[in-house]
């Protein structure tokens, strides 16, 4: 009778149906006794929603971030490979455009991923103290240290939230099965209590069972009685 959940399903939908059943025993004499054990599935339930929304949450905040630095590196390297170009008299072939950009244009590190875009950074910059008192190396080396060092720690923060969020994940499934495993024995309990009674004992289980099938019960018009 009772309807096993997804190991993936949305906790609130999980802490709802855990509220719900609580009630639904704590409604009836015969099963009040049962009911502390689903508020207590509930309570957990609830802890893991507000988890979810922080985790949630932070990780929108953290890729929010990440997009502004990416796209603050993005126009700084452009111009650094202006600048140099411009140095080396337009010509790719000549120093100190060479020096820099030998294996990777400007236009082309704009286009890689946030990790690898953060190690070219790191390169160029490192690349510009091997001179900094060079005029190309006192304009650039702050510039370019602001928006690596930006897209470094903003590459971190989304890290720390994605395993924040796998955690999360894990933490849930474990609880969703664990729900199953009370709902198995809730249904034996019940199947004791009401024996021949197998809609008494489905009504307590009402909760877990695909919406849409109570939803169309629950939309019919209802009819009057004298």
């Amino acid at each position: 009778m009772a309807t096993h959940l997804r190991s993936n399903a949305n906790i609130h939908f999980v802490s709802d149906i855990c509220a719900s059943i609580a009630v639904a025993l704590d409604s009836d004499p015969q099963s009040k006794q049962l009911a502390p054990s689903w508020d207590a599935l509930t309570t957990k339930a609830d802890n893991l929603v507000t988890d979810r929304r922080t985790v949630d949450r932070n990780l929108g905040r953290a890729r929010a971030k990440l997009s502004v630095f990416d796209a603050h590196w993005d126009p700084e390297i452009a111009g650094f490979g202006r600048d140099v170009l411009d140095q080396s008299g337009g010509k790719r072939d000549q120093a100190p455009y060479t020096r820099f950009f030998k294996n990777v244009s400007a236009s082309t590190a704009q286009s890689f991923g946030i990790d690898r875009e953060v190690q070219q950074g790191q390169e160029w910059i490192a690349e510009l103290h091997r001179n900094a008192a060079e005029a190309l190396a006192t304009k650039w080396i702050p510039r370019l240290e602001l928006v690596t060092n930006a897209l470094a720690g903003g590459s971190a923060a989304r890290r720390n939230a994605l395993q924040a969020a796998a955690l999360q994940d894990t933490a849930e499934e474990l609880f969703i099965a664990d729900v199953n495993r009370e709902l198995d024995i809730l249904e034996g309990e019940l199947l004791k209590l009401f024996p021949g009674q197998p809609k008494r004992v489905a009504a307590f289980l009402e909760a877990t069972r695909p919406a849409t099938r109570r939803s169309s019960r629950e939309t019919e018009t209802p009819t009057e009685s004298g």
